[in-house]
């Protein structure tokens, strides 16, 4: 799987479409501040990294979380080179996470359709939300069901190619947390949804 790809990865990623544009719209989703803690979940090969070190400042902390022992050590290669000292990544299944406090805000970026099991992730990632606080899902996918007449071969290719579900519907898990904000972008194929959580919650 992921740990075979890992150094491919960066090279095939215009293979799924993914543009430096959706990670940022994603961070910026997740409305940080300096001095925040930010968890993200599937961190990957540390492509989001740079925006979310970025939004919470050499103040804030940035925790990566990734069940790949291969994308991490890509992760790690970069975090060194950038000299980044608040940034903790950690190899652990996200069904199964664990971390010492709470968090500002949670991030899953094009890894909720790939995790096998994203219910048990998104619950443990929810408990550990401060409340007030932002959860965001951006992933891709062929939801919208002009998509399969519109791009055809293109929907047929991602099909195959997309590492993840491309069927996944996060905001139906999202709206047992609360009122889900998406929106759609790069011809409806992305989407960023957005829950916050209450004061009471």
């Amino acid at each position: 799987g992921y740990d075979r790809v890992a150094p491919l990865y960066s090279t095939l990623e215009p293979l799924y479409l993914i543009f430096p544009p959706a990670r940022r719209k994603a961070v910026a989703a997740l409305n940080l501040k300096a001095g925040d803690t930010v968890l993200e979940i599937g961190a990957g090969t540390g492509r989001n990294l740079p925006y979310l070190v970025d939004a919470v400042s050499p103040k804030g902390t940035v925790i990566a979380v990734d069940a790949s022992e291969g994308m991490l050590a890509q992760a790690h290669k970069l975090s060194e080179r950038q000299g980044w000292s608040n940034v903790q990544l950690l190899r652990q299944d996200a069904s199964q996470l664990q971390l010492d406090g709470d968090v500002d805000a949670v991030l899953f970026s094009l890894s909720y359709s790939v995790i096998p099991e994203p219910g048990p992730a998104l619950a443990r990632a929810w408990k550990l939300l401060r409340p007030s606080s932002r959860l965001v899902v951006m992933d891709m996918g062929l939801t919208d069901p002009r998509h399969r007449r519109a791009l055809g071969l293109i929907a047929r290719l991602l099909e195959k190619l997309a590492p993840g579900d491309p069927y996944s519907r996060p905001w139906n898990d999202l709206a047992v947390y609360g009122p889900v904000a998406t929106e759609r972008f790069l011809l409806g194929l992305y989407y960023t949804c957005t829950v916050q959580k209450t004061a009471e919650q």
